[in-house]
């Protein structure tokens, strides 16, 4: 078995004291393979990052759902209030209550939104976890159509049948094992190849098709999609027609509006080398210094000495 390449060190007052290894592709607007790092074509499970195709599946479904709401059906989001309070919003508008997420409780993802959520007394809610929006639209598509909001996690469910049969179709693969993820809903393993493909697809679909209706929710509302301070808002709110999102264990999607799109998997799981992998990604297609400027805090991650930094995190440049 090959191991696979290092895509990011950290390096401390000049020594490499960590690296994290992936597996990676960057496909050109064509859908052709332009950069592959270790084996992009094996199956991985690619987490949140393949809430696209969840919610396009809830779109072709017939669930009304648009702006701030389908953004956040296909969101990680932070816990913040706003995003809590459309949640709740969502679900009462189709007559449930929160009592109806089947997601598990959980803390806000984002810690300065935790500390301040925990300072209030507040405890673990189902809405208050990251996925709480996308289950609110998958009981949105399910009262739509009539399907049982009792089990809407079981893999035999119309929806949860309706998203692989969409995953299929949108990567132009099938699926190589399904599972649960850590909300409770049904995960499906594919290859990164695959992953990107869903994303450009959705990116350069004609605007009245439900995959592009949903690049375009998470693309113009990005706080609903991730967060106020998170590095997946950062990249859309910073260039224009960029969607991206990431998934737990890290993995990490994105696709241009010209439809190149890259997919990348972290071996060991961590979710810290994500951005800086993104932003030479972003180098190694020629964006702009001006734009790239604005992602330096992304490009950068300074490693702390006594609370000065002495080094520094950065993936090392695609093509090398």
């Amino acid at each position: 078995m090959t191991t696979p390449p290092i895509l990011v060190e950290l390096v401390r007052d000049g020594l490499v004291e960590s690296v994290h290894r992936g597996h990676a592709v960057l496909l050109d607007s064509n859908g052709k393979i332009e950069v592959s790092l270790g084996d992009p074509l094996k199956p991985i499970f690619p987490r949140s990052a393949i809430k696209i195709a969840q919610a396009t599946a809830m779109l072709r479904s017939g669930a009304q759902l648009e702006n701030e709401k389908l953004a956040i059906s296909c969101a990680s989001h932070s816990g913040e209030e706003i995003h809590r309070e459309l949640v709740k919003n969502m679900l009462e508008s189709i007559g449930l209550s929160v009592a109806a997420l089947q997601c598990p409780p959980d803390l806000p993802l984002d810690p300065s939104t935790q500390i301040e959520y925990l300072s209030k007394g507040l405890k673990p809610e189902r809405i208050t976890m990251n996925c709480s929006g996308k289950h609110a639209g998958m009981l949105s598509a399910c009262v739509k159509n009539d399907w049982s909001v009792e089990n809407y996690l079981s893999l035999d469910h119309p929806l949860q049948q309706l998203i692989i049969k969409t995953i299929e179709d949108l990567s132009g693969e099938k699926i190589y094992k399904s599972t649960f993820d850590g909300c409770g809903a049904p995960l499906h393993a594919v290859s990164l190849v695959a992953l990107a493909k869903i994303a450009q697809k959705a990116v350069l679909a004609d605007e009245t098709k439900e995959e592009r209706k949903v690049a375009d929710a998470a693309r113009k509302y990005p706080i609903y999609n991730s967060g106020n301070k998170r590095d997946v808002a950062q990249f859309m709110q910073t260039l224009s027609g960029f969607f991206t999102k990431e998934g737990a264990e890290g993995v990490h999607v994105g696709a241009l509006a010209d439809g190149r799109s890259f997919a990348v998997k972290f071996e060991d799981g961590s979710m810290r080398p994500r951005a800086s992998f993104v932003v030479a990604v972003l180098k190694y297609w020629g964006i702009g210094q001006n734009i790239l400027e604005k992602l330096g805090n992304l490009e950068k991650t300074p490693v702390l000495g006594g609370g000065k930094a002495v080094g520094l995190m950065q993936a090392l440049p695609i093509g090398r």
